[in-house]
């Protein structure tokens, strides 16, 4: 068996994390035929099927997941590696401006900034929390040397790169009655008193894409509350005002106090990723930016699925 190649681990990393070829090949810069040839060559050196084709994409099989577990762990130590003689060399310096949505903002960014700081502690890393809609403006108008938003956008200038799943649930109190039911249906839930966030919101704007596209008439929506913020969202819940729509990333504490639960919703889910956002037209990323989208992708994102455990990966 010929020794696997570091960016063959790249690639097959990349398609496993994305759950698609087309999704990995937009990420890597490379043509799809180019993906789907470098993954036929590994399965043949390692003579197993590394990924099963689905309607939804590709998934991971038993022995993908043994080699995803190794790539993953090479990869890391590759970053790790750069990331050290980068620092020896004093390259990464400097004042790194984020603009971040709200939910990534205040539950995910404050740890990865934390231990990119240590790394790299003559970085001075200045951080603008706003909605979506806000954050590409900034963004796009040179506020920003790089953003991470959990919302859609379709602004061709917009250059994404995922790097942590995430989904949006619906919540109740302890004390409301679906807490007893488990599982309700989307009728149910469009009759409630829903709390919801803010128009502009990417929370927001993929909940009722995700509503319209189950066939529910969003004016008939029984809305009691838009606030925006999750803290207020989560208060609001938590006091039996109604029912809402959040990021699972929210709710760690308020799960583990059991203050909240989340409602499962028959045949209704709303998965989504957190991606770093930049733009097309700026012609090159300062070393830092560089740095910190590795660390965010590789150190950091581990460092945050592993503190929240497997209920949130």
């Amino acid at each position: 068996m010929e020794k696997i190649r570091s960016s063959k681990l790249t690639v097959f990393a990349t398609v496993a994390e994305n759950k698609s070829f087309s999704k990995a090949a937009r990420e890597l810069y490379i043509s799809q035929p180019a993906v789907s040839l470098t993954i036929q060559k590994l399965e043949n050196e390692l003579g197993v099927t590394l990924f099963n084709r689905t309607e939804q994409g590709v998934e991971l099989t038993h022995a993908g997941m043994v080699l995803y577990k190794y790539a993953r762990k090479i990869l890391d130590l590759t970053t790790e590696a750069e990331t050290e003689i980068n620092r020896i060399n004093g390259i990464i310096k400097g004042k790194l401006t984020l603009g971040a949505t709200l939910t990534i903002g205040e539950y995910i960014l404050p740890e990865i900034i934390g231990g990119f700081k240590q790394l790299f502690p003559e970085v001075e890393v200045l951080l603008h929390v706003q909605n979506t809609e806000v954050i590409v403006e900034k963004l796009l108008l040179g506020h920003y040397d790089l953003a991470l938003i959990e919302g859609l956008c379709d602004n061709p200038r917009i250059q994404k790169k995922k790097f942590l799943d995430d989904e949006i649930v619906l919540i109740a109190s302890n004390d409301h009655p679906w807490s007893k039911k488990g599982t309700v249906t989307i009728e149910e839930v469009c009759r409630s008193n829903l709390i919801l966030r803010e128009p502009g919101s990417g929370t927001r704007l993929i909940t009722e894409r995700a509503l319209a596209k189950a066939g529910v008439d969003l004016n008939k929506l029984n809305i009691l509350m838009e606030l925006g913020s999750s803290e207020a969202i989560k208060a609001s819940v938590a006091s039996n005002l109604g029912v809402a729509f959040i990021s699972k990333w929210t709710l760690q504490k308020e799960l583990k106090l059991e203050l909240l639960k989340i409602i499962k919703i028959k045949d209704f889910k709303i998965p989504r990723s957190f991606n770093i956002i930049t733009d097309r037209n700026r012609s090159v990323l300062t070393h830092t930016a560089k740095e910190f989208i590795k660390y965010c992708k590789g150190q950091g994102k581990s460092i945050i699925q592993k503190k929240a455990g497997a209920f949130f990966m």
